[in-house]
C-alpha cells in the first residue's frame, strides 16, 4: 500500500468518523443569529438581541455532544488525529485568529470612522456586506480544506453571496435590515436541513452493532 493509499484511507476514515452532519446544525443555529437578531433589536437593543443566542448556542452544542456520544460514536467508533491533520489544524486556527482580529480590528476602525466623522459607511457603502462575506468564505473554505469536507466550501460561497444579495434586496426597497432575516434565514434553514440529511445517511449506513463489545 503507498503513502497515498494511506493518506486516501485516512481522510476516508476521517470523513465517516466525523462528518455526520451534526456540525452543520450547530452552523445553522449560529448563523440563525444573523436572520433573528436585526427583528430583535428593534425591542430589545443591539446588544441583547445578541447576547440571548449564547443559551441557545449552548443548549444546540450540548445535545449534539449528547446526540453524538450516545447514536453517532457508537455506530461509526472514534478516531485520533494524524500529525499531518493535528499540523493543518494549527494552521487552520492561526489563520482564522489573524482574520478574526483583522475583522475585529476593521470593525473598530469602522466604528471610531463614523463615529468621528471622517469614515463614511451610509447606505451607499458596500464594505460591511463584503468584509463579512469574505470572512465567511475563509472560514468556510479553511474548514473544508482541513476536514475534507466538500459542502463546506458550498456554505461558504452561499452565506458569502447571501450578504450581498441581502444587501441588494435592501437598497431596492424590497427587505429590511439588510436582507438579512431573508437571506441568513434561508442560509440556515438549507445548512440545517443538509446536516439533518447527512445525519440521516450515516445512522443508515452505519447500524448498530448488535453485539455491544465490538462497538
Amino acid at each position: 500500500m503507498t503513502d497515498h493509499d494511506l493518506e486516501a484511507l485516512e481522510q476516508r476514515t476521517f470523513r465517516t468518523v466525523t462528518d455526520d452532519g451534526l456540525w452543520d446544525v450547530w452552523i445553522a443555529a449560529f448563523f440563525t443569529m444573523f436572520a433573528v437578531a436585526p427583528l430583535l433589536s428593534e425591542t430589545m437593543g443591539d446588544f441583547w438581541s445578541v447576547v440571548i443566542f449564547l443559551p441557545f448556542w449552548l443548549a444546540v452544542y450540548l445535545v449534539i455532544r449528547i446526540v453524538r456520544l450516545r447514536v453517532v460514536n457508537p455506530r461509526v467508533g472514534t478516531v485520533r488525529f494524524g500529525t499531518d491533520r493535528r499540523r493543518r489544524l494549527r494552521k487552520l486556527s492561526i489563520v482564522m485568529l489573524i482574520v478574526n482580529v483583522l475583522a475585529a480590528v476593521l470593525g473598530a476602525v469602522a466604528a471610531i470612522g463614523v463615529q468621528m466623522d471622517w469614515l463614511d459607511l451610509g447606505s451607499g457603502s458596500i464594505g460591511y456586506p463584503l468584509g463579512l462575506g469574505i470572512v465567511v468564505l475563509v472560514g468556510f473554505s479553511g474548514a473544508a480544506h482541513v476536514t475534507g469536507i466538500p459542502r463546506y466550501y458550498l456554505y461558504g460561497l452561499m452565506l458569502a453571496i447571501a450578504t450581498l444579495i441581502g444587501e441588494w434586496l435592501w437598497r431596492e426597497d424590497l427587505a429590511t435590515h439588510h436582507g438579512y432575516p431573508i437571506v441568513f434565514g434561508a442560509a440556515a434553514a438549507v445548512i440545517f436541513i443538509g446536516g439533518i440529511a447527512r445525519f440521516m445517511a450515516v445512522l443508515r449506513s452505519h447500524p448498530l452493532p448488535q453485539h455491544p463489545a465490538t462497538v
